[in-house]
């Protein structure tokens, strides 16, 4: 796996959740207790915090930050913010080689 991977999965989850954009997002996301708007902020944390493990590199623990999307931020917007979590992770993992490793 590398950053075409990952460029490839966010591409098909917009593909997919694009067209919802004009549903109610404040729903709850399936049997999940998070509405589908947190559960794709959530999305984007993650991708958010594996670039920043890959860029920092750091030997023990998560790096000490958090994302925060506005809550009235619109369905829209949010794929929006996952977009960019998800092109900063492809970044990072090009720019990183095939063997650096991060912790997790």
């Amino acid at each position: 796996m590398d950053h075409r991977d990952v460029d490839a999965a966010w591409a098909e989850s917009l593909r997919v959740l694009g067209p919802l954009t004009g549903q109610d997002w404040t729903v709850r996301a399936g049997s999940l207790t998070w509405t589908c708007a947190e559960t794709a902020a959530h999305i984007g944390h993650d991708l958010l915090a594996y670039a920043g493990q890959l860029a920092a590199r750091p030997a023990d623990a998560y790096l000490p930050m958090d994302l925060s999307v506005h809550p009235t931020a619109t369905p829209a917007e949010v794929l929006q913010v996952v977009t960019a979590c998800a092109g900063l992770l492809g970044h990072a993992l090009a720019a990183a080689g095939p063997g650096v490793r991060a912790w997790h």
